[in-house]
């Protein structure tokens, strides 16, 4: 279950509240004459429930409001947000209060202080609407992944005056820049064809892709270097140059050569030659690079072992997974003796006694136990190795750090330069033996790399499987069939142009579409403002049913601006009386507040149709649903705050 409104105040700038408050489910109705602040309930939720930019009209309300509030609840869980008013020259404040849980009264003026961000806000109702882990990726093109949060929700939630007898644009501001693009892209989520597990599972396919591509990348080093024998004497060669090895090693083979590679990467940079009289600073320098050494030798050591550990888990896994794949075969016996002179197939007399089947059972229960043992293991490992790469990139960086301190100390101190030069070369030296170590210690492992790739590409198609964007399409197309359907009886029930044909809805082209005969007519080709404003309150109407059947992540709120519009405009306004209509426009006025009360109640608990509008209707369910009506001197800013002013 998704969120509903509770309530909407208004801060003067002298601190008192004013409170709208609304029923849970149902109709809500707030009628009243034009500029009272009607619209401008619609700028307030939005404001208050994320939009970076308050779009409250200046005037009165901007004039004398200090703070906007909203109220919300989900169950008996309550979070007011609260927004200040931006000053006259910004369209936008940093400040935002939020409070979460019962309490015996809202917030007074003096509590509302800013004790959150915009981007925390957008987060926390998020999460308090039922918002789940999701992520939209594009199949193609540039665009980044998005995520869908409450700012994308409220498209579906708000019809504002001007959009609900649009008949080029259905979406809450699907005129501004990039929002329809956002739409399309949210609504496989909020319809509930992408559900929570596909992203777990999307996230297991990205895991699975980095690791392959690390493994592929192991593995072009290795097939592009040179020879092993050519970089092991180039090194030596360089080594020989900066005084770590003498003229013997010239000739010397690999393996030698290797091992006094090793021994130089232990070796103080700055032996055998020492320059006295160094500065303080530089000896202390000089010891924390010395210790920074041997720490990453610590670590390499380590990194090496547990590389060397895993190489031979791998092994005993394949030769464990080769004898249990003998002995799996104890499942096609169809014998029930444990006697060894009975054939566990046939069950006839043996001549020669063999292995009874309980033994084989026994055997294969062992090795199975083995193999989960080493495969529950190797997460730990994985984990170990993490940790050391972790480890061994801090140390360099602490490396690198302290040399550029050693150098500017250097620089600092002439008597030091020789030194420093020295030290210079000879590092570069060690960073090119390390390197070399590493590249042969990949070569190692190239025995098992390969299986290690075939298994990571075999992981990584398979999770691809279970990531299908083919089946989102699927489950979208079915999802909008039976959104249709409700979409067509709806039409029919407000007898609008086509609704003897199937209506539907085209997320495409984020219209309304008739499906005729002789082609689908979409929205903006239909005529009548009538038309346009029906079948918007049709299409949400059918919209939010799916969504609280569903008991998806989107506010059980729909705003509806001046419904009637297209037949009680507001310059033939008289008291919100529709007696001086003609006969035509007051049916259609009471027909379409018949039909979103009936609507509303049939949704049920957890949806709340807020209409704001210059109608009233002088019926008993009408009044039923009144929320407040703002006529004479009654507005959303109260007369008292402007006396004066």
């Amino acid at each position: 279950m998704s969120f509903v409104l509770r309530s909407i105040s208004v801060y003067s700038k002298m601190g008192q509240r004013r409170t709208i408050e609304f029923r849970r489910s149902g109709l809500n109705i707030l009628t009243g004459r034009s500029k009272t602040g009607k619209s401008s309930i619609v700028d307030i939720l939005d404001y208050c429930l994320g939009r970076p930019e308050c779009y409250v009209a200046v005037g009165v309300i901007r004039q004398h409001v200090s703070w906007f509030g909203v109220e919300i609840a989900n169950g008996d869980d309550l979070l007011f947000l609260g927004r200040r008013n931006p000053d006259p020259d910004r369209n936008t404040s940093p400040d935002i209060y939020i409070r979460r849980g019962q309490h015996e009264s809202l917030p007074e003026h003096t509590e509302l202080h800013k004790n959150t961000t915009e981007d925390a806000l957008v987060r926390l109702v998020s999460r308090f609407a039922g918002m789940a882990q999701n992520e939209h990726r594009p199949l193609t093109g540039t665009r980044r992944p998005l995520q869908a949060t409450i700012r994308h929700a409220l498209f579906l939630c708000f019809q504002k005056q001007d959009e609900i007898a649009s008949r080029d644009r259905l979406f809450h501001r699907q005129g501004d820049p990039f929002i329809p693009q956002a739409i399309k892209d949210t609504i496989p989520y909020f319809l509930g064809a992408v559900d929570e597990e596909h992203f777990l599972r999307q996230n297991e396919l990205d895991e699975a892709k980095r690791a392959l591509h690390q493994l592929r990348g192991r593995r072009d080093a290795m097939e592009s270097d040179e020879t092993a024998g050519k970089r092991i004497q180039s090194v030596l060669l360089a080594a020989r140059s900066v005084g770590f090895v003498g003229e013997d090693y010239e000739s010397a083979d690999d393996e030698v050569a290797l091992a006094e590679l090793k021994r130089i990467m232990t070796t103080d940079l700055r032996s055998p030659t020492i320059i006295s009289g160094s500065s303080e600073a530089i000896v202390r320098l000089e010891n924390e690079l010395r210790a920074l050494h041997r720490r990453l030798d610590d670590v390499q050591n380590s990194i090496r072992a547990t590389k060397h550990f895993v190489r031979e888990q791998s092994s005993y896994s394949r030769e464990v997974g080769e004898q249990r794949a003998r002995l799996v075969s104890l499942h096609l016996y169809r014998g029930e003796s444990d006697a060894d002179h009975i054939c566990p197939l046939c069950e006839a007399e043996l001549e020669t006694p063999t292995p009874a089947a309980a033994d084989l059972a026994r055997s294969l229960s062992v090795l199975e136990q083995q193999l989960d043992a080493v495969v529950a293991e190797r997460p730990h490992l994985q984990e170990r190795l993490n940790a050391l790469g972790t480890r061994r990139i801090e140390v360099e960086r602490a490396i690198v750090s302290t040399q550029h301190e050693l150098e500017r100390a250097y620089a600092d101190n002439e008597r030091a330069r020789l030194l420093r030069d020295q030290v210079i070369e000879r590092a570069r030296v060690i960073g090119r033996i390390g390197a070399l170590l590493d590249e042969i210690d990949l070569r190692d492992e190239r025995g098992d790399l390969d299986a290690l790739i075939a298994e990571a590409q075999q992981r990584v198609d398979l999770l691809s499987e279970r990531v299908n964007a083919e089946d989102i399409e699927e489950r979208v197309f079915t999802f909008l069939n039976l959104i249709a359907d409700r979409m067509t009886e709806y039409a029919s029930q407000l007898d609008l142009e086509h609704a003897e044909r199937r209506m539907r809805l085209d997320l495409k082209k984020l219209s309304v579409v008739a499906e005729t005969v002789t082609g689908p007519i979409p929205l903006s080709r239909i005529g009548s403002g009538e038309n346009w404003v029906g079948y918007h309150v049709v299409t949400f109407l059918a919209l939010h049913r799916w969504f609280r059947e569903r008991n998806r992540p989107v506010p059980g709120i729909l705003v509806f601006d001046q419904p009637s519009q297209a037949h009680y405009p507001p310059d033939a306004d008289r008291g919100g009386r529709i007696d001086g209509l003609q006969d035509a426009d007051r049916r259609a006025v009471h027909k379409m507040f018949q039909f979103m009360q009936t609507t509303s109640k049939a949704i049920g608990d957890g949806f709340q149709l807020i209409v704001l509008d210059h109608a009233h209707l002088d019926e008993d369910w009408f009044n039923a649903s009144l929320v407040e009506e703002w006529r004479g001197d009654a507005a959303l800013i109260p007369v008292e705050w402007t006396e004066g002013m």
